[in-house]
């Protein structure tokens, strides 16, 4: 009896040991997947689910590992990690990892300007064509994106009734305000999630907004699409 419960308890314990490694693999692979999608603005990542049809393991591999280890690790937030991985791509020569996080950096907060400046640091640790070819990847990067959001339903100009706030959302993800006769009172970059807009000012200040039913609710004002 006592050999039968010794059996069954070192039975119990060799499937907890194997089940744990899996059940933490799991929990690394679930945490790098919310990684991407925090990254990706709530979006999967077509190239790792390209590869998730055709290589499944390495897909678990980049999402354990590389997503739910180390861009989970709390040190850094994600625009400076972005930024940090931007120049690193950039001096490999890396150009599709160089767009892919180059993207990630636009869309928490980092500037095509900012980006420039990485692209400009190039050329110190790793020479003049490697920057040269960051440049032209960021280019593009940057004109992919001025396409889509050219194409964004609430791109353009938004009024109050009065016409005294003019509200201009820009394809390159700018905002210029004019209030009045001050055509340029605030201006800075904006982000849009479904039918939220979230501002950064150029001075440092956040605000937001909200569309609905095609009208911008925004500081405490209400604006028009101006056709």
């Amino acid at each position: 009896m006592k050999s039968l419960a010794i059996k069954t308890m070192s039975a119990a314990a060799g499937a907890l040991m194997a089940a744990g490694p899996v059940m933490a693999q799991d929990d690394r692979i679930a945490r790098g997947e919310a990684v991407v999608r925090t990254l990706n603005g709530g979006q999967a990542q077509p190239t790792l689910e390209g590869l998730r049809r055709d290589f499944p393991f390495l897909a678990d591999a980049i999402a354990g590992y590389a997503l739910g280890e180390v861009w989970a690790r709390p040190g850094l937030d994600h625009r400076t990690r972005q930024i940090a991985a931007v120049a690193a791509f950039a001096a490999l020569g890396l150009k599709p990892f160089f767009k892919v996080h180059a993207g990630y950096a636009l869309n928490h907060g980092v500037t095509p300007d900012e980006l420039k400046e990485v692209v400009y640091l190039t050329t110190v640790p790793a020479g003049f064509p490697r920057a040269i070819e960051a440049a032209q990847a960021l280019n593009e990067v940057l004109e992919e994106r001025s396409k889509a959001m050219a194409a964004h339903p609430y791109v353009g100009m938004w009024v109050t009734a009065d016409g005294n706030i003019r509200h201009e959302l820009l394809a390159s993800g700018r905002y210029v305000e004019a209030r009045g006769t001050r055509e340029k009172a605030y201006q800075g970059r904006y982000t849009i999630k479904g039918n939220h807009i979230d501002y950064v000012d150029d001075t440092g200040f956040t605000a937001d907004g909200d569309f609905v039913d095609g009208v911008l609710h925004h500081g405490g004002m209400v604006l028009y699409r101006r056709k």
